[in-house]
Order: C-alpha cells, then structure tokens, then sequence
C-alpha cells in the first residue's frame, strides 16, 4: 500500500468510530443534574418528566 492509501484508509475509520460513537454514545437523551431540589435536563425531554417551575 501507498502511504497516501493508508492515510486515507486510517482517516476514514477514525472519522467513522467518530460517527459510530456519537450514535451509540449515553449523552443522546440528554444530561441530567440532580444536585438539589430541582432535577433539570439538557437535551430531549421526555414525557415523564415535568419541570419545577
């Protein structure tokens, strides 16, 4: 192999665990703070959860 393939080919699966991590990463329904009385979410709510106003 060529240097210019194998940088190529190195490149291309570090970008592609990049995406793959993204989608099976735990931070995709947000994150959440439970440091008091208050329990706030960043991210997508879900229907469950009703905000302290």
């Amino acid at each position: 192999m060529k240097k210019r393939e194998i940088f190529m080919l190195s490149t291309l699966t570090f970008f592609m665990g990049i995406v793959f991590g993204f989608l099976i990463s735990p931070a995709k329904n947000g994150i959440g703070n439970n440091a008091g009385n208050n329990i706030t979410y960043h991210g997508k709510q879900d229907s469950t959860i009703e905000e302290a106003e």
